[in-house]
């Protein structure tokens, strides 16, 4: 046991220093999945299986191929996703398209709602939300009701990142991909890519089969490039503006393009 322990710790410190001798900036590529009944309702959808993607959702995932070609410009090395069905179900059309199997792996998962999970109540939502703002300016021992840390959460999403880029530190062009949920994305992004601010990603959730890209690596940190398909200049951001859901972000938009 305490072999194993300490290899592990050992292969840790191996992969620090060669991504800081060599240099090496990753490209990642933050994924949320394609809409699903749940998002259209505000359903705290987290638990597994969850709900699939509806027909607008599937659309998405099959457009997602060439968005990521416009977006990102390179095929991606590698591709994971939680377990839960929607995210599989968005990244099957990426993983035909560019050749490459889809690494799941259940600590990419949504955050968890907990006691709130399938509530639709503009109480739970907002309690919901308020927890993971609590995480993002720094309240990290705050739990969900029922369900994990901020914490908790941050460290095991952090490993499942650390897998996915295991092993590239010889590739300092390397494009990762990983499709997963838009919560988490806010709470990971806030507090792992620089350039990714509180207003931002309250005000403006990412949208169903966004992207959004970040340079750099597990190790050295990660700046933001895009947020959900623009870049970050491109969000009309309100310093300490009111929080948005995804479902009212998305109205918002729409009443923009509309406008």
């Amino acid at each position: 046991m305490r072999a194993t322990q300490q290899n592990k710790l050992e292969a840790r410190k191996r992969a620090k220093v060669g991504w800081a001798q060599k240099g090496i900036t990753l490209r990642l590529v933050l994924i949320r999945h394609g809409e699903t009944d749940s998002n259209l309702s505000g359903a705290l959808d987290t638990a597994w299986p969850g709900r699939p993607l509806n027909a607008t959702g599937r659309e998405q995932a099959v457009a997602l191929v060439d968005k990521f070609h416009k977006l990102v410009g390179s095929a991606p090395q590698r591709l994971a996703c939680s377990f839960i069905l929607r995210t599989r179900q968005t990244a099957e059309p990426l993983a035909q398209a560019f050749n490459i199997p889809v690494q799941v792996d259940p600590d990419l998962r949504e955050v968890r709602a907990g006691a709130l999970e399938m509530s639709t109540t503009l109480e739970d939502t907002r309690e919901y939300l308020d927890t993971a703002i609590g995480w993002v300016t720094g309240d990290l021992k705050r739990r969900m009701p029922g369900a994990e840390s901020g914490a908790d959460t941050l460290a095991r999403f952090d490993r499942g990142i650390a897998r996915l880029c295991a092993g590239l530190e010889d590739d300092p062009e390397a494009t990762v991909a990983v499709v997963i949920h838009g919560a988490i994305m806010r709470v990971w992004g806030a507090n792992r890519i620089e350039g990714l601010t509180l207003d931002l990603l309250a005000q403006f959730p990412c949208q169903n089969c966004s992207l959004t890209l970040a340079t750099g690596s597990p190790t050295a940190g990660w700046k933001a490039e895009l947020w959900s398909d623009r870049h970050l200049e491109d969000w009309s951001v309100v310093p300490g503006g009111k929080p948005r859901t995804s479902k009212e972000a998305r109205e918002h938009l729409e009443s923009v393009l509309l406008s």
